[in-house]
C-alpha cells in the first residue's frame, strides 16, 4: 500500500533515511511524495514528527537539494 504527503521537508528526510520516492504527482501548486507505506515508513515518520530522528545537516541539506531538482524538473 503507498502513502502520500505533501510534507516537502519529511519526504526530504524520508529520502535520506534510504525510503524510495514511488512517485511524484502534482497537487495544485504542491506536489504530493509517494512512498510505500511500511513498517520503516511508519518508523521513520514518527522519529520525525516527535523530534527523534537525527541526521547529518549536510547529507539533509543535500536530499532536500535534490528533492527540490525533482519538483522543478517534474
Amino acid at each position: 500500500m503507498n502513502v502520500e504527503t505533501q510534507d516537502f521537508y519529511l519526504s526530504a528526510f524520508l529520502r535520506l533515511e534510504g525510503l524510495v520516492l514511488l512517485d511524484l504527482r502534482d497537487y495544485g501548486q504542491r506536489s504530493l511524495f509517494v512512498f510505500d507505506d511500511d513498517e520503516q515508513f511508519q518508523t521513520l515518520k514518527q522519529q520525525y514528527y516527535f523530534n527523534q530522528a537525527t541526521v547529518d545537516p549536510l547529507a539533509y541539506k543535500k536530499a532536500i537539494r535534490e528533492l527540490k531538482g525533482l519538483c522543478m524538473n517534474h
